[in-house]
């Protein structure tokens, strides 16, 4: 794929940042920009980039210049920057409402620059694009659109195209709505002085998620969802509505009246889009969670792996306790706890492959007579899923020369074994050898 010179304005804030590791981990050519020059500096050392604090020189002669900026300072910095956009590239947002950066685009750079609204609907934090969601609102060209598409595609992830108007019209509900309700919970909840973690003990899987969205929603940046719930000019019409049903439903609850309160239930069930997909992916959710804290009690006294999903830093140890907040570990006499909110469980496979990383290999040869008969492959299949800490086995060679007994052969066996632990996987070698009727040489 062709690589190309990228601007990413404000690319030292939290998307942009992702964007500029992302570009330049595919060999692209990635300035960012910023108003500090230490932090600019210092942030661009660390991805490998340039930095540049002049936003304007910095959108010159590149091939594509993206504003990932507070929404609330997109517009001036699209008047800024888009004059200097060069015929043929392509200026691109990453902004969380379209109407009017889109129109911004439009109205101050070249004719001949193409333009694409987007909108990531995710969190950097995720630190992947694979399975995410991708709003693309084309506004003017096709060739950058073409290659857009190709690039999301390429990296897994779910693309809709949408309107300007669409979008907005949407995410007064998907973010409009959501974040309203979710920072109400979390401000009424400290309005009642209320004991959270207390309260966990007598929670309902249910409310476990719900106390986790609002903890997700309220513990991120909370200028970007005040510019969320201000900037788009459709979200004041859906909290009046949510605001009036609230009422309604409050006066229900007030009067007692059973009847309408069931009947208001069913009106929203049977507009809902899909209740058994609801129920199914909630299910999914709560189920996980449950098997994730079978699985750490019964692993007690077992090693496991464990990924932190923001760094990536993986964890090694003989899980000690565990309790539906937190794993305590042992990694080698050092004790480690470690919040369950902030880790993953790795599979056997990376967890064997981490160790032997991290510990190194050793290799040990074994020369063993055996039977004639006896099947060194069969043997050698074996020992490869003997022990999790032989890593690699070839037969070395293979003897029944004069020095070895009628019907009998020596056969080396070259074992890598994780260096942490090569004595005791060699002891268990040696036992296994002994018992299937072999002499050590």
């Amino acid at each position: 794929m062709r690589k190309f010179k990228i601007a990413i304005i404000g690319g030292y804030g939290g998307m942009g940042k992702f964007f500029a590791e992302l570009f330049r981990n595919e060999g692209n050519d990635v300035t960012i920009t910023g108003p500090s020059a230490e932090k600019g500096r210092r942030i661009a050392e660390e991805l490998g980039v340039l930095y540049e604090r002049d936003n304007s020189r910095a959108a010159k002669n590149v091939d594509i210049v993206m504003i990932s900026v507070p929404i609330g300072e997109t517009i001036k910095v699209i008047k800024e920057v888009a004059p200097y956009v060069k015929k043929g590239s392509l200026l691109i947002d990453v902004t969380s409402i379209k109407e009017k950066p889109c129109e911004a685009m439009e109205k101050y750079s070249n004719k001949e620059v193409e333009i694409i609204g987007t909108h990531p609907v995710f969190s950097h934090r995720v630190g992947t694009l694979e399975g995410q969601v991708f709003v693309l609102v084309p506004v003017r060209g096709e060739k950058w659109l073409k290659w857009l598409k190709k690039f999301l595609k390429d990296h897994k992830v779910r693309i809709y195209e949408s309107t300007a108007e669409e979008h907005d019209r949407i995410m007064a509900v998907v973010q409009g709505l959501t974040h309203f309700t979710y920072i109400s919970i979390g401000k009424t909840l400290q309005e009642l002085d209320f004991n959270i973690k207390e309260s966990r003990k007598f929670s309902s899987p249910i409310y476990e998620l719900m106390l986790d969205m609002v903890g997700r929603i309220i513990g991120q940046n909370p200028r970007l969802y005040a510019e969320i719930q201000m900037e788009n000019p459709r979200v004041s019409d859906v909290h009046r509505e949510f605001l009036s049903v609230a009422g309604k439903l409050n006066n229900v609850i007030l009067n007692k009246d059973e009847n309408t309160f069931i009947e208001i239930m069913k009106d929203a069930a049977r507009h809902f889009d899909d209740l058994e997909r609801a129920m199914g992916r909630s299910d999914k959710a709560i189920s996980s969670l449950i098997h994730e804290l079978e699985q750490l009690r019964d692993s007690i006294g077992k090693e496991l792996c464990f990924r932190h999903i923001y760094s990536g830093r993986l964890h090694l140890g003989i899980v000690k306790a565990i309790n539906p907040e937190r794993v305590v570990i042992d990694d080698n006499g050092k004790v480690y706890e470690l919040k369950l909110s902030n880790i993953q469980i790795v599979d056997d496979r990376e967890r064997i492959k981490y160790k032997k990383e991290r510990f190194g290999a050793t290799k040990r040869d074994f020369s063993v007579i055996l039977d004639r008969e006896v099947d060194e492959n069969l043997v050698k299949e074996i020992l490869e899923n003997f022990d999790e800490n032989i890593t690699g086995i070839e037969i070395k060679d293979i003897y029944s020369g004069p020095q070895i007994e009628e019907g009998r052969k020596s056969v080396c066996f070259s074992i890598e074994i994780i260096s942490l632990s090569v004595r005791k996987t060699e002891g268990k070698i040696i036992k296994f050898l002994k018992g299937i009727g072999g002499k050590l040489r």
